[in-house]
C-alpha cells in the first residue's frame, strides 16, 4: 500500500509540474508596447521548446524601424534575429528581458541600426503587455 501511494504522489507532482513549465513559454505570447513608440508581437511556435516568430516596431517621430524573425525563450530572456538580413547590415539580434509574469520586457537590440536608421531605436525600450 505504501509503495501504491508513492508512486500516486509521485505522478501527481509530475502533473502539477507540467502545466507550469508549458505556461511559461505559452505566457510570452501576445502584443507589448510603449507609450514611447515600441510595439512587439511574439507568437510561441512551440512552448516546450520555447521557440518564437516576433515582430519589433520603433516609431519615434520621422524615423522607424521593424524586425521580424524566428528566435527562441530561454527562462526570462527571448532572442530573435531578422527574417532577412539587410544589405550591408551587421548580424542584429533583438534581445528582450521579461520580468517573472511575462507582462514587461525591456527590449535591446544589436547591431540593428540598419533596420531602423541613426535617429531611432530599441535601446533599452520597455513594453507592456496588452490585455
Amino acid at each position: 500500500m505504501t509503495k501504491m501511494i508513492k508512486k500516486g504522489v509521485l505522478a501527481l507532482a509530475i502533473i502539477a509540474a507540467s502545466p507550469h513549465t508549458l505556461a511559461q513559454y505559452a505566457n510570452v505570447e501576445g502584443t507589448y508596447s510603449s507609450p514611447g513608440g515600441l510595439f512587439l508581437q511574439v507568437i510561441v511556435l512551440d512552448i516546450q521548446k520555447g521557440d518564437i516568430a516576433a515582430t519589433t516596431t520603433v516609431v519615434q517621430g520621422a524615423c522607424s524601424g521593424t524586425v521580424a524573425g524566428l528566435g527562441k525563450v530561454v527562462g526570462r530572456k527571448m532572442t530573435f534575429t531578422p527574417f532577412t538580413k539587410e544589405e550591408n547590415g551587421e548580424a542584429c539580434t533583438i534581445t528582450v528581458e521579461f520580468d517573472k509574469p511575462f507582462k514587461h520586457g525591456k527590449i535591446k537590440g544589436e547591431s540593428c541600426m540598419v533596420y531602423s536608421g541613426v535617429a531611432c531605436g530599441w535601446e533599452g525600450g520597455t513594453v507592456t503587455k496588452g490585455k
